[in-house]
């Protein structure tokens, strides 16, 4: 537990007084977590945007660059439940000081490598420190998840939580695609290492941040264990740690099987994470293809923020909006709709310089100019973060009410498991193939697989719905003498006339209505 003398215990709300995000924000010990979370999450998207535009320019490789994008992906899936196992066996506080302080250290290993030294020998250092970094990084976030309920009332747990979930898109808005670039270009001026001085810098804040937290005790950290008269020492903290490992992997094998099981029984939950997981791999996808694309268009890859930044702002436009159009009975049609939408926009991505080009060549002018390129290619990235939130949103609203609150957690531990293993393939080959067929060609590609996939989709979607309607007599002509004379319903139409207290039957299956139409023909009538 918290100790007493440092933490600061909230007052108790009542029923009368919901906490807002106001009182939380007079929590000095919420702000601090707050602002270490903030901080560590900008660092972490400085990095991803440095790393893939610096290999990108030193290799001119989407394949090495999907690398870079595979390092950070790996950890996630190989670490994430020995971390949750181990963050619950020690204070939280100490894991979030050491955690970022250990990533600042090892960001200072890219400031070692020299460009002199060839592809050969920088990128496998680059992959190592990327590997190392992400892994620490699975430490950090569910111990800071877990020091939420110790600094704040439980009253204040969903302002709490609303705050830092708004941080990771912000963060990601302005780590990636605002701060990280516009430094890069105005005040470092393409030199990187300024740009890992700054992530040290940002861990180093959040460390420090941390360490004035309140101290948490579990009963069994090694201090506390001591106190109780048991000897541990390096012998039992190595099998200590083993064990952790151990019950990390079981449970997690465990809960991603039944959240896996509960997922493959649900058709719409299914068809939400594959979507979900398509949405996030083109984001993911563009930006391993995306530097070298310029590049070959005569574009500096620097000006990458030109193209990203209208991303992120199409995707906050998206949350705006969406939570007004959104409903129970069009959340399928809108992913599937919006993911064809993305689809063509990558299409129109691909075609864009060659379409321009050939209209300034038809108009006897040499190539079009670079701000023309940039604004329509911007123009672009914003419609597909636009439509990424049409997808996101309803298919996260999807899977958290059709997930009983008992496995909801574990529905979504599958998904991110599922959805970072998933990843790995995609951003490989999209990388191999734009090296292989040219960037251009591979972006034209994966735009129309996606609109295949989206239009099954829909297909699926509309014949679903068709097989789902019942059969019930005709309200306006009483009971039917034959099947002719009936009319079908919706599943959910027949139960909500039951709760209305409607004289509404029984609903019949989709199999059951040519048996029962048939029954109800004269036996003349039968062929």
């Amino acid at each position: 537990m918290i100790e007493q003398q440092t933490a600061i215990a909230p007052q108790p709300q009542t029923q009368q007084n919901v906490a807002t995000i106001r009182d939380v924000l007079r929590n000095p010990n919420f702000v601090k977590l707050w602002a270490a979370q903030i901080l560590s999450q900008t660092a972490q998207q400085i990095v991803n945007y440095a790393l893939v535009l610096q290999v990108a320019n030193l290799t001119n490789s989407s394949t090495a660059v999907s690398g870079i994008i595979i390092a950070f992906t790996v950890p996630a899936i190989l670490f994430a439940a020995i971390a949750g196992v181990f963050v619950e066996r020690n204070s939280k506080k100490t894991m979030l000081t050491l955690t970022n302080l250990a990533r600042g250290i090892m960001v200072l290993g890219y400031l070692f490598t020299n460009p002199e030294w060839g592809v050969g020998a920088v990128l496998p250092i680059f992959y190592i420190i990327t590997l190392l970094f992400s892994a620490v990084s699975q430490f950090f976030n569910p111990a800071e998840a877990s020091m939420i309920p110790l600094v704040v009332s439980r009253e204040e747990l969903v302002p709490a939580n609303s705050l830092f979930n708004l941080t990771l898109p912000a963060a990601q808005l302005g780590g990636f695609v605002v701060l990280g670039p516009l430094l890069l270009s105005t005040v470092f001026h393409n030199n990187y290492n300024g740009l890992y001085i700054v992530i040290f810098i940002l861990c180093l804040a959040a460390a420090g941040i941390t360490y004035f937290l309140p101290q948490d005790r579990p009963d069994a950290t090694a201090a506390e264990r001591r106190k109780k008269g048991e000897k541990v020492g390096v012998g039992e903290v190595a099998a200590g740690a083993t064990e952790i490992a151990r019950k990390g992997y079981r449970e997690a094998g465990h809960e991603l099987a039944e959240g896996w099981n509960f997922i493959r029984r649900d058709p719409v939950i299914m068809s939400a994470i594959i979507y979900w997981s398509i949405a996030i791999a083109v984001f993911m996808m563009l930006g391993t293809i995306g530097p070298t694309f310029l590049t070959n268009i005569g574009i500096e890859q620097s000006k990458l923020f030109y193209i990203l930044l209208p991303g992120g702002v199409g995707l906050v436009l998206g949350v705006l909006v969406v939570g007004r159009i959104a409903r129970p009975d069009n959340r399928e049609a809108m992913i599937n709709i919006s993911l064809l939408a993305a689809g063509a926009a990558l299409v129109l991505f691909a075609l864009l310089y060659p379409v321009l080009r050939w209209a300034y060549t038809a108009l006897g002018k040499s190539e079009p100019p670079e701000t023309l390129v940039l604004a329509f290619l911007g123009i672009l990235t914003l419609l597909l973060g636009f439509f990424n939130s049409f997808i996101s949103v309803p298919a996260q609203t999807a899977l958290q009410e059709r997930s009983p609150e008992q496995i909801r957690a574990r529905v979504f531990s599958a998904f991110f498991t599922i959805s970072n293993a998933i990843l790995i393939v995609p951003v490989f080959f999209a990388g191999a193939l734009g090296d292989w067929l040219g960037y251009a060609q591979a972006i034209f590609g994966i735009g129309m697989a996606v609109i295949l996939i989206a239009s099954f989709g829909l297909y699926r979607s509309r014949h679903r719905r068709t097989a789902g309607r019942v059969a019930v007599p005709d309200t306006n002509t009483g009971s039917p003498q034959n099947g002719r004379s009936k009319r079908y319903i919706t599943q959910e139409e027949a139960e909500a006339a039951l709760t209305a207290g409607s004289p509404a039957p029984r609903p019949l299956l989709a199999k059951e209505q040519q048996q029962a139409i048939k029954e109800e023909e004269p036996a003349g009538e039968r062929k």
